[in-house]
């Protein structure tokens, strides 16, 4: 991100957190169930106990490398597995609608992962290789909302300048991995489309991750401990609306509130010396937190709705400026991806 001059900064002053960000973030956690077999946790949101065993029940008798198969029988959709530290259990992580799984099972992780808002990317010229060192000269950025454009294919949204514009107009940056760490992960491919190009508009589409084992669901990511927040819709940056962001530096739950009408003068002035239209907070937000999502105070059922991309710092207290989602989607001809009920 890119930090701006503290005058324009000096309408951005700091807030409170709001009290309904808050109750729901501590509210909305996983149920505890009772272990099945082998699985030593087995947690829940959304959902019954027993639906979190029965599918536990089908994952434990299949084989590791059977396990999206054996959730996708018990009627849910797999996200992503994680080895734990020890590396000698994994986490399973799996969505069904608007209702969340973990399951804790011996054995190392199968190489089950996909798309998610709040994961990391890495931009680069070169092209990315799964398992390699990341090269010189990358930028690691967040990821953002999935959606579907005229096409019907999916796609994936972060900010523009993670890809960089070189004077000709050309992506700087066009190649772009799901990353997991220490090295680059799944490799997305090419940048698809920029909108800084033509556009004040600081969001580009990448592909998302397609094939065995690979994931595109409407979530927030929140790791492996909590639930994962579920895309409901879209929501307009209104002035004074309680807001959160995820990021990759940040972390998960960034909470606030944007800033109300009294400073729209010098939201518009540093969107023209910037050259993106832009909505401000007073969330404080570092490098590397670019193109993550915006969106509304979380519900107590651990649904929000899409407000926007994280764009910029703005001063000296990093306060977090961001693009507006609706008019990306109306350049991109294309619809957010949500969560029915």
């Amino acid at each position: 991100m890119r930090p701006l001059l503290a005058s324009i900064a000096a309408a951005f002053a700091f807030g409170v957190v709001p009290a309904q960000a808050q109750s729901a973030i501590r509210s909305y956690e996983y149920t505890p169930c009772a272990g099945v077999g082998p699985a030593s946790i087995v947690e829940v949101a959304g959902a019954s106990c027993e639906d979190a065993q029965a599918a536990a029940a089908q994952v434990v008798a299949a084989p590791i490398a059977g396990s999206k198969a054996a959730l996708q029988a018990a009627g849910w959709t797999a996200l992503r597995a994680q080895s734990t530290d020890e590396g000698a259990e994994h986490d399973l992580l799996a969505v069904r609608g608007r209702a969340a799984l973990r399951i804790r099972r011996p054995g190392g992780a199968p190489n089950l992962d996909g798309w998610e808002a709040g994961r990391e990317l890495i931009f680069a010229r070169q092209k990315l290789v799964g398992g390699k060192p990341v090269p010189k000269g990358a930028v690691v950025c967040s990821a953002s909302w999935l959606v579907r454009v005229r096409s019907g294919r999916l796609g994936g949204l972060s900010a523009a300048h993670c890809g960089g514009l070189r004077s000709d107009k050309t992506v700087q940056r066009r190649n772009v991995v799901l990353r997991r760490a220490p090295q680059p992960g799944i490799t997305l491919g090419r940048v698809k489309r920029i909108l800084s190009r033509s556009k004040p508009l600081d969001a580009l589409l990448t592909p998302v991750p397609s094939g065995f084992n690979r994931s595109r669901v409407a979530v927030v990511d929140r790791g492996v401990s909590r639930p994962p927040w579920i895309v409901a819709g879209l929501a307009q940056p209104a002035s004074g609306r309680a807001v959160c962001f995820t990021g990759r530096s940040s972390g998960i739950d960034q909470c606030g509130r944007i800033r109300g009408r009294q400073v729209r003068g010098a939201e518009r002035e540093l969107s023209r010396s910037v050259g993106t239209d832009v909505r401000c907070t007073n969330i404080t937000a570092r490098e590397g937190d670019s193109g993550g999502p915006v969106f509304t105070a979380p519900r107590s059922d651990g649904t929000v709705r899409a407000v926007g991309l994280t764009t910029l710092i703005v001063g000296p207290f990093g306060l977090m400026c961001f693009t507006p989602l609706g008019p990306v989607l109306d350049e991109l001809n294309a619809k957010l991806v949500s969560v029915p009920r």
